[in-house]
């Protein structure tokens, strides 16, 4: 199942939802990715500054603005939570390493 992408191409900033709990608390993983946390610290979303560089660097080739507007996304959870896209029957994945678990949040 496809999770929804939201894509603002004027300030090149991706959200994925994936859940529709509310956030609690984003914890920045990375400058250009947050993770949005609920009080328990389930996740609920994913933001992504800069994204058409950061998704041309998990492709291995430049994606346009227009073209990111087409992604899909499935969300797997283990050990890490791993966005999957997929663009033009290519996919690419992003490991977020549960490092927003880390008792220093103290959520």
């Amino acid at each position: 199942m496809n999770s929804p992408i939201d894509y603002d191409a004027q300030s090149d900033s991706l959200y994925v939802t994936i859940s529709g709990k509310r956030a609690y608390i984003t914890a920045e993983i990375s400058p250009r990715i947050g993770v949005d946390l609920t009080q328990d610290g389930q996740v609920v979303g994913v933001g992504i500054l800069d994204a058409s560089t950061v998704i041309s660097d998990l492709f291995g080739r430049k994606v346009s603005k227009i073209n990111i507007k087409h992604l899909l996304c499935s969300i797997k959870q283990d050990d890490a939570v791993y966005l999957n896209f997929e663009l033009e029957n290519q996919r690419a994945s992003l490991a977020l390493p549960k490092a927003y678990q880390s008792p220093v949040l103290n959520l």
